[in-house]
């Protein structure tokens, strides 16, 4: 394409457009304030105002996860660039594609202690260094005739290879400045998808898995991005091949498909960690990061006489807590595609039919004698409400393809425990898990999927951290709903205090708002939930009428989650004190004794 003049801001808002961005998630500042302007009016990309620089961050992140295409936020220069940051760090553990761009101030001003300045000069925060930990690049463009390749390699270093956050800095007397700009596709200047796949690796992988009598696909988050999701529960169902997830991939396969197991980890289901640790001979993995929590502090028995096959999109992730038997990185989509094409070759011969047969009786009487997401407390009336059934009547009261984001707390562990979802309709961040992500994230996730409900589930003390992002929800009229578990204490680290130390509480409970008068004051429509079936009513409402909404829903904070028994040692491993004789430990014990 010919080259054109044109001021700096124009060529940027080009770049977006062609990336496909619909969205920028910010807080405009002066330096930005060229760019903010070139979008005013815009067509296809809009300005998202939200109410904290680190809300962007996490609205752009579950857009990105959610659309696997780049999300972009912005903020100003110093205190901005700061409030930022701290909403980037989880797009980096899950591999989320981000362009984060911020301001500085005008190279002339560099040095001589400008407002706000950030560029390390003369006790001023470097910017630079401050995301050089976070994010895969940071960069600062001091030369507006290099500006459209700065924005390119920026891009493709937060889509290409493993993707995650690229930063940007632009100083303020950039963007208005004309300069020489060619327009290029993105398919000019990067690699749109790598489809790598080592075709005898897949071979040979397929012909362990032909031979063995009750392999088990495991997968994890990075087999969300780019999206494997189709091509695993294909593998699984067509050759019986059961499949169990980590909490950070829920939803992976549809969760009512014969062949799926349920989740490991601290509340993951009894079938999937039977069958993997008793039965299978197999383990093939897909992009699974064997996190902490997921393998109950790495237990060895997880790989301990079986082959363990890792397929991931990351050299790095091969071997790195357990050895494997055999390995292969490239895209993970095509990768299954091949290794399915393998399969069906050898899968003719009478034995692997047999096989075959055998895992589907197999899994169907493992699911018969401990079915998933069924447990007489979803069906109780008890008041206050059990976990259990309220996990129950957010199943019963919004439309399967809901997506549903669950904030760091102890409610995803419930949800993965009970809560029984369709395909690509389940999110979290499990691995980093910052408080409150989900509640801004909802945001970024109702613009990249407008025609699905959005629903957030979040703990009291994970919502009150981005709470006023129901005005952002208000201000754009958009079709949200928070569900706030209101318990007036950090559920997670309360429970921790309780049995590991005596019952004595430090720092963990609090006082509430009146969270339905909080909503009304945004004009959102609110009620409290406190008896069986309210909710179920409420969220069919909510979904028909339309508009943001929030639930705060009252619930027994003392009913004790079913733990898996390992999940004792994640807190001896961090030297924290031995469980301490009383009801809140009797109680616990009792839970996993009872737990199916």
């Amino acid at each position: 394409m010919a080259t054109k003049r044109v001021k700096a801001a124009e060529a940027l808002v080009d770049i977006l457009e062609r990336e496909g961005v619909t969205a920028i998630f910010g807080i405009p500042g002066g330096p930005l304030l060229p760019l903010y302007d070139q979008l005013a009016n815009h067509p296809t990309i809009r300005l998202i105002l939200v109410k904290h620089e680190q809300a962007a961050a996490y609205a752009a992140f579950a857009y990105a996860k959610v659309t696997g295409q780049l999300g972009v936020c912005a903020a100003t220069l110093g205190p901005g660039a700061t409030n930022l940051l701290a909403g980037l760090p989880v797009a980096l553990v899950a591999s989320v594609p981000i362009l984060a761009l911020t301001g500085q101030v005008q190279t002339t001003a560099y040095a001589r202690s400008a407002h706000q300045e950030s560029t390390g000069w003369f006790r001023t925060p470097n910017q630079e260094a401050m995301y050089a930990g976070t994010c895969k690049h940071t960069a600062t463009c001091n030369e507006p005739a290099r500006f459209a390749d700065f924005v390119r390699h920026s891009i493709r270093i937060a889509l290409s290879g493993r993707p995650g956050p690229a930063h940007l800095i632009i100083p303020a007397n950039l963007l208005h400045q004309t300069i020489d700009y060619t327009p290029l596709d993105p398919s000019e200047y990067r690699l749109l998808e790598s489809k790598t796949c080592d075709d005898s690796a897949m071979a040979a992988i397929a012909q362990r898995i032909a031979q063995a009598r009750y392999p088990l696909i495991l997968a994890g988050e990075l087999a969300l991005l780019p999206d494997a999701t189709c091509e695993i529960q294909m593998l699984a169902e067509r050759f019986s091949i059961p499949v169990a997830t980590d909490l950070a991939c829920k939803s992976a396969v549809d969760e009512w498909s014969p062949m799926f197991l349920g989740c490991i980890g601290v509340l993951g289901h009894k079938v999937a960690e039977n069958y993997l640790k008793e039965k299978s001979d197999l383990v093939l993995t897909v992009g699974q990061t064997f996190n902490e929590i997921s393998t109950l502090s790495w237990d060895p028995s997880l790989a301990a006489g079986r082959q363990l096959i890792q397929l991931d999109t990351d050299p790095e992730e091969i071997g790195k807590v357990y050895p494997v038997a055999a390995a292969s990185v490239g895209h993970l989509p095509t990768m299954l595609t091949r290794l399915a094409e393998k399969l069906n070759i050898l899968g003719t011969g009478a034995q692997f039919i047999a096989l075959q047969r055998e895992r589907q009786a197999a899994v169907a009487s493992l699911l018969k004698q401990h079915p998933l997401f069924s447990v007489k407390e979803m069906r109780s009336e008890k008041v206050p409400l059990l976990p259990q059934r309220v996990v129950h009547e957010v199943r019963q009261g919004l439309p399967e393809e809901t997506l549903i984001l669950s904030d760091s707390s102890k409610w995803t562990r419930w949800l993965g425990r009970y809560l029984p979802a369709r395909r690509r309709t389940f999110m979290t961040a499990h691995d980093y898990e910052p408080m409150g992500w989900a509640v801004a994230g909802v945001i970024g996730a109702k613009f990249a999927c407008p025609d699905r409900p959005v629903v957030c589930v979040s703990g009291d003390g994970a919502f009150l951290m981005s709470a006023m992002e129901l005005s952002t929800a208000a201000n754009y009229h958009l079709d949200i709903i928070w569900l706030i578990m209101n318990d007036s204490r950090l559920g997670v680290i309360y429970d921790l205090q309780k049995t590991l130390y005596g019952g004595r509480i430090a720092a963990t409970t609090f006082e509430n708002p009146d969270f339905v008068n909080l909503a009304a004051s945004y004009g959102i429509k609110g009620q409290v939930i406190e008896k069986p079936g309210e909710l179920i009513t409420a969220l069919q409402a909510a979904v028909e009428q339309g508009g943001p909404a929030v639930f705060d829903v009252r619930f027994d904070p003392d009913e004790v989650p079913p733990l898996r028994p390992r999940s004792v040692l994640i807190t001896k491993e961090m030297g924290l004190p031995n469980p301490k004789p009383g009801p809140e430990v009797t109680r616990a014990f009792i839970s996993m004794l009872k737990e199916k």
